[in-house]
């Protein structure tokens, strides 16, 4: 038995064959959070801390938990010595998805084709950079090794998009790379939010004295993106709120947050609800993918979090009491305007699986005939594990249809990150195996393979296209 190697994670004859389907088909990543400025200028990596440590807190955090010093994880020490505390720590990561990924990468990137061992730290430092002084490994590279096809970066809403210009005039790009709407500080609750509407006023040449303005311009920013290739939107919340508004409740509490007077929670929770509604029902006439991340505990560790900033390993699950009901009359208000964008929805806290796919049913009628309008998103961040990915699709099986499913998606900063996909694969392909080994589906080819195709691009292809 040999790790890594083909069958890696095919635990049956039925696996095996249906990774046939799925390994060499090419990446939808609809979301992640890649710098297309890196795209476009293709800059080859000379260290490979750099390139597979820079900016990654799912390594920082695991760092942690082995006890590394923060100088080596995010402080000033030098790079070989900060490759060594993370080789040190991956190599006793048995059990986390880390140490699967760090061995995909290695080998499909590197082909470098053995386990990771805490005694072969410098080899392994050494050889890598003696592979990234040939200057051959850069963004472009690694995403053409990975067939990625289209990339959906995460993107501010008064940014110029200059950059995704500049690859959309790139011949030599041979894949689409398109913008993603991303106003997280049209929310009151945001700490910038005062200075976003400044902005957004200057931006869009608008005088924003109420929540109708707040709307109209944002609906400005809204077409620009459309108009620079954008075909989905993003935001994440630590709950779902929603709670019925009138719009003089709502220039009421815009008042106040912008003479910088204090707002009680319950203004926050009516101010995302009301923006929100709006935002969504503009991404419906604009035709733009509405994905909804929740359930983000942020920064939890002040001291730290204070030293470094956000997105620095901080973070946790939360959990919502009355989340089925703020959901549901959310949708509700939506569709019964007939206003329902197509919306892909992530939880991070795992026993909202089932909640959410069986909400999520409730909402798919519409006379367009698409198929899963509103998709129940992949294991997203502590859930993109084995466990994570097979309860997940588990739950969207059980509540809906799994054949649908847009599939995998890489919500990361890094360009190593596309080894996730062929993990997300095969575990898929042992997951839909062991139904076929229990002749729980049948054994058919005709049946299988556009299951298992749909699944790992084109769902997502047709989803973000149509």
């Amino acid at each position: 038995m040999t790790f890594n190697d083909m069958d890696f994670m095919l635990t049956t004859a039925s696996a095996k064959h249906l990774y046939s389907f799925a390994k060499d088909m090419s990446i939808y990543d609809f979301h992640c959070h890649l710098d297309p400025q890196a795209i476009f200028e293709d800059k080859p990596y000379h260290n490979i801390v750099d390139l597979w440590l820079a900016g990654d807190h799912y390594k920082w955090r695991l760092m942690r938990t082995n006890g590394i010093a923060e100088d080596l994880i995010t402080g000033e020490a030098p790079k070989s010595e900060k490759f060594r505390a993370w080789i040190e720590t991956v190599s006793r990561a048995f059990g986390n998805p880390l140490y699967h990924w760090s061995h995909l990468e290695l080998k499909t990137v590197f082909g470098i084709d053995e386990v990771i061992k805490a005694e072969n730290w410098k080899s392994l430092y050494d050889r890598l950079n003696n592979i990234l002084a040939g200057g051959v490994i850069s963004p472009r590279s690694l995403l053409r090794l990975a067939k990625v096809k289209f990339v959906g970066t995460t993107d501010h809403p008064l940014d110029d998009l200059v950059w995704h210009e500049k690859i959309a005039a790139d011949e030599t790009i041979d894949m689409v790379v398109a913008p993603t709407f991303r106003p997280d500080e049209v929310f009151v609750a945001h700490a910038n939010f005062a200075n976003f509407i400044d902005r957004l006023a200057i931006k869009t040449g608008r005088t924003i004295t109420g929540f109708a303005d707040v709307v109209a311009a944002m609906e400005d920013r809204i077409a620009y993106f459309v108009a620079h290739g954008c075909q989905a939107s993003d935001i994440s919340f630590g709950a779902v709120q929603y709670l019925a508004t009138e719009p003089e409740q709502l220039d009421e509490i815009l008042t106040k947050a912008l003479a910088g007077q204090p707002l009680t929670e319950e203004d926050k929770a009516y101010w995302q609800s009301g923006i929100y509604l709006a935002l969504c029902k503009l991404y419906h006439q604009y035709g733009l993918v509405t994905q909804v991340h929740f359930g983000a505990v942020r920064n939890s560790h002040s001291r730290l979090s204070g030293q470094l900033g956000p997105d620095s390993g901080f973070d946790s699950m939360g959990d919502q009491i009355d989340l089925a009901d703020h959901l549901n009359r959310f949708l509700d208000a939506l569709a019964s305007s007939d206003q329902l964008p197509k919306m892909v929805w992530y939880t991070l806290n795992p026993s909202y699986n089932v909640l959410l796919a069986n909400t999520l049913a409730n909402f798919q009628a519409n006379s367009a005939g698409q198929r899963s309008q509103l998709q129940f998103g992949a294991g997203w961040w502590f859930n993109d594990t084995k466990t994570g990915m097979i309860d997940q699709m588990t739950h969207y099986a059980e509540q809906g249809l799994l054949a649908n499913f847009i599939g995998m998606l890489t919500d990361s900063r890094s360009f190593m990150s596309f080894q996730r996909h062929d993990y997300f694969r095969r575990i898929l392909c042992s997951f839909i195996g062991d139904w076929v080994e229990a002749e729980e589906i049948p054994n058919d080819d005709d049946l299988l393979k556009p299951f298992i195709e749909g699944i790992c691009y084109h769902n997502a292809q047709l989803f973000f296209n149509n």
